[in-house]
């Protein structure tokens, strides 16, 4: 693989990054219009999947080789100081976003602000509250998905460790903590309001482990396409389709009467909710719709937030919030809601923008020293 290439395929994984990050702000302000338009809607995974996914093709293309090489140390300090980073972002969006809406619920004197995703009890007892946000055993609604990934990246390293002995041994090991976790339903807990994690560690770290071998076997997973494969996750994909948009609104009920009996659950990562993203990443993957994007003018600007992930999703996950106060105080009119939406992911590109040309500044700075 030339140059060019090298830099064609990292380009669109953060092209598919930035897509997942915008789908990630849009269906976190629930019932706004663009969020119809989100791919949850046409099957059984949504943006999570997709983000762990592409996490774990991250750190492979990022840390994997140097690991097999027997660099352990230095790969091994960096995931630790990306962790710690993540999760020095993790307290402060969620310090930030309590703020955010108990200065609503008092300018507004609206307590419902405060009612639901786990908000309740900060006013309730604060200084549990704080303590568990810090020691990450409360999570807010929509602010628990770099929690996962923390845990993930701290237990990376012992990941690679298999994946040094075998790649393969690795996926049989992260199938069967998978299996284990879904017989026993193990999970970690959180406190002071009793429950478990929602996105569940011990589980959602197969689909990592998944990102993490696509990620070692890039190219060869690239340059090969089993059409009978392809057939198979377009006819799974079709299906769920069919199943989500009740029969394609012919026959009403469909999706409701069918969620009961297949395993969709997000906490536990269901297995048709893996099996339609896996189908998803495969067929998005060998049909070139990356290099049919990359001729239109959303694929640099989509490229550019998906290359500085951390930040945009900071920004995006507060601008949520904000998004979410706004609906609650006052929901706009469908033509307002749209600008608002569009608003935000415009911001999103700023925030972006604002980071690579700073990242620019100090690759200069060492020049001109």
């Amino acid at each position: 693989m030339d140059r060019s290439q090298k830099h064609k395929r990292i380009d669109s994984i953060d092209f598919w990054r930035g897509i997942v990050l915008v789908s990630i702000f849009v269906n976190h302000i629930p019932g706004n219009i663009f969020e119809y338009l989100t791919h949850k809607n046409i099957g059984l995974s949504d943006a999570a999947e997709a983000f762990v996914f592409l996490s774990g093709v991250s750190v492979a293309l990022a840390y994997g080789r140097r690991f097999l090489n027997g660099e352990l140390g230095t790969p091994t300090r960096a995931l630790g100081r990306r962790a710690l980073t993540i999760y020095g972002v993790q307290v402060m969006l969620s310090l930030v976003a309590v703020a955010l809406f108990v200065t609503a619920a008092i300018l507004f004197d609206d307590e419902g602000l405060l009612a639901e995703h786990g908000r309740d009890i900060v006013l309730a007892d604060p200084a549990r509250a704080l303590l568990a946000i810090v020691g990450l055993s409360h999570q807010l609604g929509y602010f628990n998905i770099l929690p996962l990934y923390i845990v993930l990246l701290l237990g990376t390293p012992a990941i690679l460790a298999l994946a040094r002995v075998s790649s393969f041994l690795m996926l049989v090991v992260s199938a069967l903590v998978y299996v284990g976790a879904r017989t026993t339903g193990l999970n970690l807990p959180t406190w002071p309001v009793e429950g478990e994690w929602f996105f569940n560690p011990f589980t959602w770290q197969f689909l990592f482990c998944i990102g993490l071998f696509i990620g070692l076997h890039l190219r060869d997973v690239m340059a090969t396409r089993d059409n009978l494969l392809l057939a198979l996750c377009l006819v799974i994909l079709v299906a769920s389709f069919f199943v989500v948009t009740n029969g394609f609104h012919l026959v009403p009920g469909l999706w409701d009467s069918v969620r009961e009996s297949i395993d969709v659950g997000k906490t536990n990562l269901g297995l048709a909710r893996l099996l339609h993203f896996l189908a998803l990443a495969y067929v998005l993957s060998h049909l070139g719709l990356s290099r049919i994007f990359a001729r239109t003018p959303v694929y640099a600007p989509l490229c550019l937030i998906g290359r500085h992930s951390l930040p945009v999703f900071a920004a995006g996950s507060l601008l949520s919030a904000l998004g979410q106060i706004i609906k609650h105080v006052h929901p706009p009119a469908y033509l307002d809601e749209a600008a608002l939406v569009s608003l935000g992911i415009l911001l999103h590109y700023l925030v972006a923008r604002a980071f690579a040309q700073r990242s620019a500044r100090q690759r200069m700075q060492p020049r001109q020293a």
